[in-house]
Order: structure tokens, then sequence, then C-alpha cells
């Protein structure tokens, strides 16, 4: 078994790998996260809602096509 050690920041409720790292789907992998707990994480303030929120951090959807001006004004 290799090992690899890496620093980095959650996103999304998920970490990311380093991209030199190369991983097959089924692959069995151990993980160890250690973590600081000390450490403060932004959370959101009382006042802000939803959609500050989501524009602060964007929902990222594969093969999304936004409506054209025409199909928006349809609807």
């Amino acid at each position: 078994m290799q090992a690899i050690e890496f620093e980095t920041l959650v996103q999304d409720q998920s970490i990311p790998l380093p991209e030199s790292t190369t991983l097959s789907t089924g692959q069995r992998v151990r993980v160890v996260v250690m973590f600081d707990s000390a450490t403060k994480v932004d959370q959101p303030a009382a006042d802000d809602d939803a959609l500050i929120r989501l524009a602060r951090n964007p929902l990222v959807i594969s093969d999304f096509v936004p409506l054209s001006r025409d199909e928006a004004h349809a609807r």
C-alpha cells in the first residue's frame, strides 16, 4: 500500500485530491483525516439569506445549459 500526504481545504463537504494522485473507481483506500479542532471556520452570518450564500458558493452542475433569453421570457 502506498501513502500520500497533503494539506487541502474541505470544499462542499469533500476533500479534493492532488491532481498527481491517480485512483481508479473501486480501488480500495484507507483514509485518515486529521484536523485542528481549534480552527474557526467561517459560518454564515445570521442575516445571510439563501441567495447571498448561493452567490458566495455557486452550485457547479456538469452539462448545465442556461436558458436563452426567449426561453426565459416564455416561462
